[in-house]
């Protein structure tokens, strides 16, 4: 492949220099370009995607394929839950990551194929205004979702979240991030990108105002605005969850004294009601039996209820930590460019290609851990494909 592209090259070379007469060749590894010829830029896009890109493009369309998979069965089975505020803003959280993974990394490895040959400059604006659009609603999602949670759990008597009010406000943070993520349409956009080969000079979609000092004080205050919203976020969602945690243990803790009091007073012959014991045919009354088994059924009902909010909580607590720590990836990649020689980034630059777009592993990884967490997640989702098995069972012996 690589015999047939350079000998392809070097003809090129050659017509043009029995035409022109003024070919003057570039080297670039095995190839002679001619800078007169836009199809070495072609060829020499190509060569950069299949020597730095292939890692970055292969961990984004197993994300991508994860994410779109799984954040369509949320869809399905989030639907299933009790209708609650919780259940709400969690739906439209994974709307949000369903659109990340089914558009945005398309998207995305559309830039890093042509990263020097980009098609169109509405592509680009659509696609980075798309991009920091599902990353700050999905993450502004997480912030109340952590604010609802420790309402729920460490002040059940207080304020809670409405039904109406989820709904109200889940409209309100699409307004409110669309009109944050506009400034991304004027940021960037297709301009030339430094190949560095003299004289030959690419398209891609890159940040418009670099270079530019009148116009990077712009880009800086975006950049430190989002940072600063998103440091905030992070506060925010640390102290709820830290919290909510101590909460959670000290009602494990309660549960198991009176479990263990419980057991106690059974081993006894004591009846929990009565200040004093009682003998084995007395607390076997069917009065008190009715009693003492109604009793353990509420308790149940009740632990039902106080497990199935802690594990849900336990699960939108991983999964907010996984949507901090991709974007810990991200700016830890934006640190080592910065703080990283030409010489020693070339040597890096697959890793850096991966860790920069680290804020697209929530979207992915979410379902992911729905499944692994929440009992009821699996239990729905078996009840979902047992009833499809079932219908397309009916309909084979209805034909029959």
């Amino acid at each position: 492949m690589e015999v047939n592209t350079t000998q392809r090259l070097f003809k090129d070379i050659r017509n043009s220099t029995i035409t022109t007469g003024s070919y003057q060749p570039i080297t670039t590894g095995s190839y002679q370009l001619n800078t007169t010829d836009s199809n070495n830029l072609v060829e020499l896009d190509l060569q950069n995607f299949l020597n730095n890109d292939i890692p970055v493009t292969s961990i984004l369309s197993v994300l991508s394929l994860l994410g779109v998979i799984g954040n369509l069965h949320a869809i399905v089975i989030f639907r299933r839950y009790p209708v609650s505020p919780v259940t709400i803003l969690i739906l439209w959280m994974v709307v949000v990551d369903f659109v990340t993974c089914f558009v945005c990394i398309p998207l995305e490895l559309v830039q890093i194929r042509f990263t020097f040959t980009y098609p169109s400059d509405e592509l680009c604006k659509f696609t980075r205004f798309l991009t920091h659009y599902t990353s700050l609603t999905a993450g502004t999602f997480l912030i109340i979702i952590s604010v609802e949670r420790r309402q729920k759990i460490c002040a059940p008597f207080q304020w809670q979240l409405s039904l109406e009010r989820a709904k109200i406000l889940g409209v309100v943070v699409f307004i409110l991030c669309a009109l944050i993520s506009i400034p991304s349409v004027f940021l960037y956009g297709l301009s030339e990108r430094s190949v560095n080969i003299a004289g030959l000079v690419g398209k891609g979609c890159v940040n418009v105002l670099r270079g530019k000092a009148e116009s990077m004080s712009k880009k800086y205050s975006y950049a430190i605005l989002v940072f600063v919203v998103s440091i905030i976020g992070f506060f925010i969602c640390a102290v709820a969850y830290i919290q909510i945690v101590n909460v959670i243990r000290k009602q494990l803790r309660a549960e198991k004294n009176r479990t263990t009091q419980f057991l106690d007073g059974m081993s006894n012959n004591e009846d929990p009601a009565s200040p004093g014991p009682r003998t084995r045919s007395e607390s076997l009354t069917p009065e008190i039996w009715d009693q003492f088994t109604s009793t353990i059924q509420r308790r149940k009902t009740l632990q039902k209820r106080y497990k199935d909010s802690r594990t849900l909580t336990i699960m939108l607590l991983i999964a907010t930590g996984v949507s901090y720590a991709g974007f810990i990836l991200h700016v830890s990649a934006v640190i080592i460019r910065t703080a990283t020689t030409k010489e020693a980034f070339e040597g890096i630059q697959s890793i850096h290609a991966v860790l920069l777009r680290g804020y697209f592993l929530h979207s992915s990884v979410h379902p992911i851990i729905y499944f692994i967490v929440d009992k009821r997640f699996r239990t729905e989702c078996k009840n979902v494909y047992r009833s499809i098995i079932m219908s397309f069972s009916v309909d084979h012996v209805d034909k029959e």
